[in-house]
């Protein structure tokens, strides 16, 4: 019997340049870039999204927050 593993992955882009994958189920919150706030701080250049992942882990990536929920509800199609 052969057993079969699907993992959907989502692209997003950090603003460095580079890109990441990302598993939808690991995505814990995400807050995006709001005028004025103290998480501001948090967000760093151009970024427009901070992500929290299940290991504890944060990214701060170029998408909007709108765009990342997106793709993840397109990822489990």
């Amino acid at each position: 019997m052969i057993a079969a593993v699907l993992v959907a992955l989502v692209i997003l882009h950090r603003v460095d340049g580079g890109e990441v994958l990302v598993a939808p189920e690991h995505i814990t919150s995400m807050h995006s870039k709001a005028l004025g706030s103290a998480r501001d701080k948090l967000i760093t250049g151009e970024a427009r999204c901070i992500i929290w992942l299940a290991d504890g882990k944060m990214l701060s990536v170029l998408e909007p927050c709108d765009r990342v929920k997106q793709l993840m509800n397109e990822s489990v199609r």
